[in-house]
């Protein structure tokens, strides 16, 4: 009797932890609601939106074009030579070269319209009144699309400039994230044994709080090739009188790497100061009985304090990724894209072919692209925050 009336009197008790972990849970949503509200509408929806438009393309249509392809079509038909002042209904299966405009712009067409003394040219303007109509009608606010599929994706392979923003971009993507990486490790690992070491990374920490393009204009003037306005040929201009400088903006075979130098002294502040942070925690007793049994500065870097922040080093790893993949200002400050395209990335590409060409759907095709290439880089950086928590555990 006595446990049947313990049990009874734990289930009110249980039934009340229940309700208040539903409670709890209620919070959480309710104060994660406003985050999963703001990135349902400025994350996943523009980029499913971003996704669909690239698999659209504009419509252009011009007069002009109604006619060479009305008169192509009606040659083509009747075997000679047509003239925009020959009647229409005298050329037989004009409905097909009618039909063909309707296949190419997906509008359709009145036939009864086209009168019997109508000419060539009269029925172009016709074709061209009831196609503009039409594409008002179905216009959005980029105007009259059409799906094509994966077109505006193979486009890429045949473009030029495409390739040349890829190649940079791989140019980056090597070396920028190593030097970054071996730089701000060398840094971290120097300064923390020196009294000044903390002012040195402040120092070297600066340009983080500069803005890329802030950061552009610095060194654009920097690189100027007149000695008396650019830094760098000016000191070299000291040892060497006789030098006249260098275009390291304006030579194709150099303006690459100078923007990654650029790049380097803006980053390599943050991969010093995560590094330093985590030596710092480091446990001293693992440095002391590496020194006891022998082990040399070299020795102890290698074997223990790297091995022991290697997780701090992938996330270190895949930031700079990141930022190099997506790395606009710098260039779009300096030399937007240029001499001749030489220094193009993809993301600048992206914004001129958007703003400057005015072709949203091959633009919104290449920030596909970039994000898909984004996509591996951000599952191993949550997958080694994971793992860094489960160690943690």
């Amino acid at each position: 009797m006595t446990r049947h009336k313990r049990t009874g009197d734990l289930k009110p008790m249980t039934r009340k932890r229940t309700g208040g972990l539903k409670s709890k849970h209620l919070y959480a949503y309710l104060w994660m609601a406003p985050a999963i509200i703001l990135i349902f509408f400025f994350l996943v929806l523009p980029t499913f939106q971003t996704v669909k438009l690239s698999l659209y393309e504009k419509i252009s249509f011009s007069e002009r074009e109604a006619r060479e392809l009305l008169q192509s079509e009606l040659q083509n038909i009747k075997g000679a030579e047509v003239s925009l002042s020959d009647r229409i209904h005298e050329i037989s299966g004009w409905e097909q070269a009618v039909a063909r405009i309707e296949d190419q712009y997906g509008v359709a067409v009145a036939y009864e319209d086209v009168g019997a003394n109508m000419t060539v040219k009269q029925t172009a303007e016709l074709l061209t009144l009831t196609v503009n109509q039409a594409l008002r009608q179905e216009s959005s606010g980029v105007g009259p699309q059409r799906f094509v599929g994966l077109k505006n994706y193979m486009r890429m392979v045949d473009d030029p400039e495409m390739k040349v923003a890829l190649r940079n971009n791989l140019y980056w993507l090597a070396l920028f994230t190593t030097l970054t990486i071996i730089a701000g490790m060398v840094i971290a690992v120097l300064s923390d044994k020196v009294r000044w070491g903390k002012l040195a990374k402040t120092i070297i920490f600066v340009p983080m709080a500069i803005s890329g393009a802030a950061g552009g204009v610095i060194w654009y003037f920097m690189y100027q090739k007149d000695v008396n306005t650019g830094t760098i040929n000016a000191i070299i201009h000291l040892f060497n009188p006789q030098f006249e400088g260098i275009a390291f903006l304006g030579e194709a075979n150099l303006v690459t790497f100078a923007l990654i130098a650029v790049g380097v002294w803006m980053q390599v502040g943050f991969c010093t100061v995560l590094f330093s942070a985590a030596l710092q925690s480091v446990p001293v007793e693992l440095i002391e009985m590496a020194c006891i049994e022998g082990a040399n500065s070299f020795q102890i870097f290698f074997r223990i304090e790297l091995p022991y922040i290697w997780s701090t080093v992938v996330l270190v790893i895949t930031q700079m990724i990141m930022w190099v993949l997506k790395v606009f200002d710098i260039v779009f400050t300096m030399t937007h894209g240029g001499p001749y395209g030489a220094s193009e990335v993809i993301a600048n590409r992206i914004y001129r072919t958007d703003f400057n060409l005015g072709d949203f759907n091959y633009g919104s095709a290449m920030a596909v692209v970039l994000f898909i290439a984004i996509i591996p880089v951000l599952i191993l950086n949550i997958r080694n925050l994971s793992r860094e928590e489960s160690i943690r555990e």
